[in-house]
């Protein structure tokens, strides 16, 4: 694997200097990182299990450990900054961060503010999730509170599935975190609260018994790494060492243990980045060698 890595980097740097030329324009992020030796990665801190700060105060998540491990590739060390829902795509765009690894669904709007690197590393959906019993349907939730994370794509997303089935339009109640939404949903104050599915099981935890989700899933996501925008060899260079993280079995090893069946967040769905098996069988979603 470290074979493949070097190759590949070797190659970036190789066509970057015979495309680029003497009059090379700015400074890829890629150099930075390397002179500096440090990878500024853009991270929440209140959303597990993507990404939290545990009993001890630890920095912890999926997110975490999958950006330690592609820091690892990169062969620099981390600096952790933190970021929120709001925020995340912001300090990408005024380089305050090199990437942001904070359980972001890849959509057409973000593709405008910032760049995404392939393949995207989780996949998930969207769920109503409400006090068990109360409803039966998608078109019972028409003109009722739903708790949204601010900052979250549910915003336009939820309404737009439920007008498929109601043409009352739902009341959208925001919260800062996913923890506040979850509150209110036990309190009474919203009728159900709409996140990714991953997010969802972990904010309810052991009280989850007592909930569940609404319909089926909806608003299908891809979780990926941002990075700013018009930056190739970043870019490329972030892709391939995300790829040697799936490559070499690493990512199979994080997966079973925040969701696999023996996991701390058990998923339901298998979220792994897969090709589609009638035309690549049971490979992983990477560039060929």
């Amino acid at each position: 694997m470290k074979a493949f890595f070097s190759s590949a980097l070797a190659a970036l740097t190789l066509g970057a200097a015979l495309v680029a030329g003497p009059a090379a324009a700015t400074e890829s992020i890629l150099d930075k990182v390397r002179s500096a030796g440090v990878l500024r990665i853009g991270t929440g801190n209140d959303t597990p299990p993507m990404n939290y700060i545990d009993d001890t105060g630890k920095w912890t998540g999926f997110d975490v450990e999958l950006g330690d491990e592609i820091a690892k590739r990169l062969g620099v060390k981390v600096e952790r900054v933190a970021v929120n829902n709001k925020t995340r795509i912001a300090f990408l765009a005024n380089g305050q961060i090199d990437m942001a690894l904070s359980n972001i669904s890849r959509t057409l709007s973000r593709e405008e503010q910032v760049d995404f690197v392939d393949p995207p590393y989780l996949f998930t959906a969207k769920v109503f999730y409400a006090k068990k019993g109360r409803f039966t349907s998608l078109a019972q939730l028409g003109g009722k509170r739903i708790g949204v994370n601010q900052g979250s794509n549910a915003y336009t997303a939820a309404p737009a599935e439920l007008a498929k089935y109601s043409s009352t339009k739902p009341e959208l109640v925001s919260f800062q975190k996913n923890a506040e939404c979850f509150l209110a949903l036990k309190q009474g104050k919203i009728d159900a609260f709409t996140q990714d599915s991953p997010i969802v099981a972990a904010v309810a935890g052991a009280e989850g018994v007592d909930f569940e989700a609404v319909g089926s899933g909806y608003s299908p996501g891809l979780y990926s790494i941002g990075v700013p925008r018009n930056d190739s060899r970043w870019r490329y260079a972030v892709s391939v060492a995300l790829q040697s993280v799936i490559k070499d079995g690493t990512y199979e090893r994080l997966y079973l243990n925040w969701f696999g069946p023996k996991g701390r967040f058990p998923l339901a769905l298998n979220a792994r980045p897969r090709l589609p098996m009638d035309a690549f069988g049971d490979m992983s979603m990477v560039w060929p060698d």
